[in-house]
């Protein structure tokens, strides 16, 4: 296929809609969440503690918000809310299903030196 082809291809171009679509919604979300973090700061610094409802609320909002970036830079081909359900509360639920996990460290074990006894 050459580009010509590429770019008669409807569905990248619905693509490329949605994209912007969710790249506003995204833009709004990221006030709507530097706004929680202010008012929960806010209530800390008054109160000492945070606010449940907001706590709550902020987790969904973050988890929303990375289910429009897996989409809009192509982790995800799921469509984020309204044309999917809204994310659950753990963030660690959202990401992709190609995702790799990270290896784990590995450790180097320290070889005993034993101690000669000097003369």
């Amino acid at each position: 296929m050459d580009i010509k082809d590429h770019a008669k291809n409807t569905d990248t171009w619905l693509r490329g809609f949605f994209i912007l679509v969710f790249g506003i919604i995204f833009y709004f979300l990221y006030i709507l969440i530097w706004l929680l973090v202010i008012f929960q700061f806010i209530t800390k610094v008054v109160t000492g503690e945070l606010n449940s409802y907001l706590e709550e609320f902020s987790t969904k909002m973050t988890s929303y918000a990375m289910q429009i970036l897996n989409y809009i830079t192509y982790q995800s081909e799921v469509r984020p809310f309204p044309f999917s359900p809204f994310p659950e509360e753990n963030i660690e639920a959202q990401r992709p299903e190609a995702e790799v996990e990270t290896p784990k460290r590995v450790t180097k074990k320290k070889k005993a030196t034993s101690k000669k006894a000097e003369n």
